[in-house]
């Protein structure tokens, strides 16, 4: 985010929470009540979901690398053509590289803290104002708009994770279909040059 985005959402969040503290919430504080704590569950479940998938993430990443590893010497044969063994190194190079910063951002959305939860302290604090469902309310509000930037960044996390895991999935493809594919095409020259060479009289 560059720092007139951050600056815009640094006074919308201020303009928000200016609002929510002056607004007069007395009136139907159940409905209100209602909904900020279901604004509040919600990023609560957006927040764990998205720490749920990076460790699931960051665990398979964790093992898969090790394995990976130890494929590395079965691309480079003395057999096998000079050019496939180069070709394969740098793609199992990206694969590779893609995998660790897939590692990286969910290592990264793992590490996102800060939350405002609300502990019985704000609920005794809450419960001597004159209408304690409109200030409980105002409460779970306030945190929803302080958690709601650390959740999204949790989430644009998780959707990096996800595009690099994609790009190492497509680049470990290309790496096996050009193992089958590069056998195949050096028989086929083979042959068509055998079949072009002319026999002697």
């Amino acid at each position: 985010m560059s720092s007139a985005e951050q600056t815009e959402d640094t006074e919308w969040k201020q303009g928000i929470a200016a609002s929510v503290q002056e607004g007069d919430w007395s009136t139907d504080s159940d409905v209100v009540l209602e909904e900020s704590r279901r604004l509040f569950d919600a990023e609560v479940d957006r927040r764990k979901g998205s720490d749920a998938k990076a460790g699931i993430y960051l665990a398979a990443i964790t093992a898969l690398i090790p394995v990976l590893v130890s494929l590395l010497p079965t691309l480079w044969s003395d057999k096998s053509s000079k050019w496939l063994g180069c070709i394969s190194l740098m793609l199992f190079g990206l694969a590779v590289a893609f995998l660790l910063r897939a590692g990286a951002w969910a290592f990264r959305t793992l590490k996102v803290a800060g939350f405002t939860q609300l502990g019985p302290g704000e609920l005794a604090n809450t419960w001597k104002e004159g209408s304690p469902k409109a200030g409980l309310a105002k409460q779970l509000a306030s945190a929803v708009l302080h958690n709601y930037s650390l959740v999204n960044e949790k989430v644009t996390g998780i959707k990096m994770t996800h595009e690099y895991l994609l790009r190492a999935f497509l680049t470990f493809t290309i790496l096996l279909v050009l193992q089958v594919i590069w056998p195949v095409g050096v028989w086929v020259v083979e042959e068509r040059t055998t079949l072009d060479t002319p026999t002697p009289a």
